[in-house]
């Protein structure tokens, strides 16, 4: 069976370093937006997240309390950026203070 030239692109772009970058800075942003969304200004003021690096999101918290809220929607959170990105592009999230 033959796959199609947009397959074989599609394939080989997510291998790509540029790629993972643009998918990478993709993710922040949603997780950006569902902390603003979740726990509105007041949470955008004390997370945010930093970078992702091996599937690893790291999210700098100024509250212990808002790292446990987030904690507590982890699951929610890494399946909305997965799907959203269309990979698995989170596996685990770090918190840092």
């Amino acid at each position: 069976m033959m796959k199609s030239l947009a397959d074989i692109i599609k394939s080989k772009a997510r291998l790509s370093p540029m790629m993972k970058g643009v998918l990478a800075a993709g993710a922040i942003g949603i997780v950006n937006d569902f902390i603003l969304s979740t726990w509105g200004e007041e949470g955008e003021k004390l997370a945010r997240a930093v970078y992702i690096k091996n599937t690893t999101l790291y999210i700098a918290c100024l509250s212990s309390i808002m790292a446990q809220e987030i904690k507590m929607r982890e699951e929610e959170l890494k399946k909305i950026v997965n799907t959203r990105c269309g990979t698995d592009t989170i596996r685990k999230v770090r918190y840092l203070s």
